[in-house]
This record gives structure tokens, sequence and C-alpha cells, in this order.
């Protein structure tokens, strides 16, 4: 009896301990492969993005001290077909349009004159600006807002808007980033414009839209 007992505990104790090798076996195996993953997946972080000071000029369209205001004037401009923004806080100043200098914009200025739509030629003064972008996306996020910044200080090109689709197509992927694509719409719309004065009626979304993003990474 006593060495059936004996024979009872060894081959619990192997079985145990096989046990315990299989579990450690198990764990370890999990383990690899999640590093094995985390290193495959690629995180892309780009620090401290300086984006130089850009002027740009626009047709100022109303000026209002209260955001409520400034956004029904968009909203009646809007019926008519009109793509303002609101542009500056205190006071909120809605604009039509960006151009790279005051002659850019004397089809649209006109256009809206014969509107009914008084306007008065504006100058933005963008100083340096430098924040953080980190994250998956953030070499395309840079990318497109360096390339917006470029386009605030020299004029919409056809060479920055073919620019823009290379990096889109090359780093969007199946999954792009939420936030950048508002902004890539904005891009689309100024490619299938036929004209320069559509597209400097259009430009102003731009920049808009390229701030939002700005204001977002920025913590505002």
């Amino acid at each position: 009896m006593k060495v059936f007992e004996k024979v009872r505990i060894v081959i619990v104790l192997v079985l145990g301990i096989m046990a315990l090798g299989l579990l450690t076996w198990g764990i370890g195996k999990a383990y690899l492969e999640l590093v094995g993953q985390s290193r495959s997946v690629k995180v892309e972080r780009v620090n401290d993005l300086i984006l130089p000071e850009a002027k740009f000029w626009t047709c100022q369209v109303g000026v209002f001290q209260s955001e409520s205001n400034a956004r029904l004037r968009k909203e009646q401009l809007k019926v008519l077909s009109i793509n303002a923004e609101v542009i500056n806080k205190n006071p909120w100043t809605v604009s039509v349009g960006l151009g790279h200098s005051p002659d850019d914009l004397k089809g649209l200025k006109q256009s809206l004159i014969e509107k009914g739509i008084p306007t008065v030629p504006k100058q933005m003064v963008l100083s340096e600006r430098t924040f953080r972008v980190a994250g998956n996306g953030s070499q395309l996020t840079a990318e497109l807002l360096t390339n917006v910044n470029s386009m605030l200080q020299e004029g919409l090109t056809t060479q920055a808007l073919a620019k823009e689709k290379q990096s889109w197509d090359s780093k969007a992927g199946d999954n792009p980033p939420k936030d950048l694509q508002g902004l890539h719409l904005v891009y689309n719309q100024l490619r299938g414009k036929t004209s320069l004065e559509e597209q400097y009626t259009l430009g102003l979304s731009l920049y808009s839209e390229s701030q939002r993003i700005i204001n977002k990474f920025s913590g505002k």
C-alpha cells in the first residue's frame, strides 16, 4: 500500500510539473507574439512642428461682437452659394476668399459687390507657430499642414495641390486619420476648380480646416 501511495504521489508531481511547464510555455509564447505585434506596428512621431510666419489676403465681409451673429452671417452667405469662413475672434470676423495679394482677389471682390455684399480687402498675418504632433498619421499631418502654410506664404499653386495628393496617396492608407479628412476634401475641391478665381473663393476653407487641426494639437 505504501508503495502504491508513493507511486501515486510521484505521478501527481510529474503531471503537476508538466502542467506548469505547459502553462509557462503558453504564457511565454503569447508574450512573444504580443511583442512581435507591437514591433510590427510603427508609431510615427513628429515633435515640435514649426510653421513659419505666413501672410495672405482675404475679403472681409463682416465684423461682429458675438459668435452667433458671425455664424448667422456665414449661413446667410452660404444660401447665396458664397463660401465664407469665421477667421477671427473678439471681434468675430467673417471673410471670403484667399489670395497671395489684393490683386488675386479683384475678381472676387467685384463679384461680391455686384451681389450687394460690401467687402474690404484684409491682410492676415500669422506669426510663427510651434506645436507637437504625435501618434499614427503624424507624418502625414505634418506634411499637409506644412503644405497649407507654404500656400499661405506663396499663394495657391498647382504644384502645392499636387504635392498634397502625392502625400495623401502614399501615407493615408486604407484608414486615414479622421482629423485630416476634411482638409483633404478641401484639397480635392480645389483641384476640381477650373479657374483661379474659383480657387481663390474656396481657398479660405483650406486655412480654416488647417487651423482646426492646429488648435486641436495645441489644446485650444
